[in-house]
């Protein structure tokens, strides 16, 4: 599907569960972006949270009429279920996944496009920051950050995993 000049249409997924702490900050940088709202839909795809995390979307969700978001339901609660449910769904030439406590930059849908259409690929990706919040969480944020987990990035963009 394509609008806007010859901007394709992109479907941004969040499979998500249980993300009553992260969610709002990962879908507010999902509606900050830089790309045509007009040319992009989101779709969440919860595993029935026990949590706020649906309250949560809920209250996001009616503060953004002019965004395409849908909330799906996930009852087989995991991401390979929830991603399923969202690419039937999807409407996107392109699509886009992003997890529950991912903030996406500002520009991050441009460029994955932009990379997309230009080097002529069929995937792309963005460097990845994990964050702990506590101990634990410290400690996998490190392992995901080094050269065993998302990779060391090279000067030229690419990663070696």
């Amino acid at each position: 599907m394509k609008i806007m000049a010859d901007l394709p249409f992109v479907t941004i997924i969040l499979p998500i569960r249980n993300e009553s702490g992260h969610v709002a900050k990962g879908l507010g940088a999902i509606l900050a972006q830089d790309y045509p709202i007009d040319c992009m839909e989101i779709l969440i795809v919860d595993g029935m949270s026990t949590d706020a995390t649906r309250n949560i979307l809920s209250q996001i969700v009616s503060t953004h009429p002019r965004h395409k978001i849908r909330i799906l339901d996930n009852p087989g609660k995991i991401v390979p279920t929830g991603l399923n449910i969202a690419l039937r769904q999807a409407k996107g030439e392109i699509i886009i996944r992003v997890d529950g406590h991912c903030q996406i930059v500002p520009d991050y849908v441009r460029k994955c496009v932009q990379y997309i259409r230009d080097q002529q690929v069929d995937g792309v990706g963005g460097p990845m920051h994990s964050i702990g919040e506590g101990y634990i969480s410290e400690l996998i944020a490190i392992a995901m950050s080094s050269k065993f987990g998302v990779g060391i990035p090279l000067s030229n963009g690419v990663r070696i995993n």
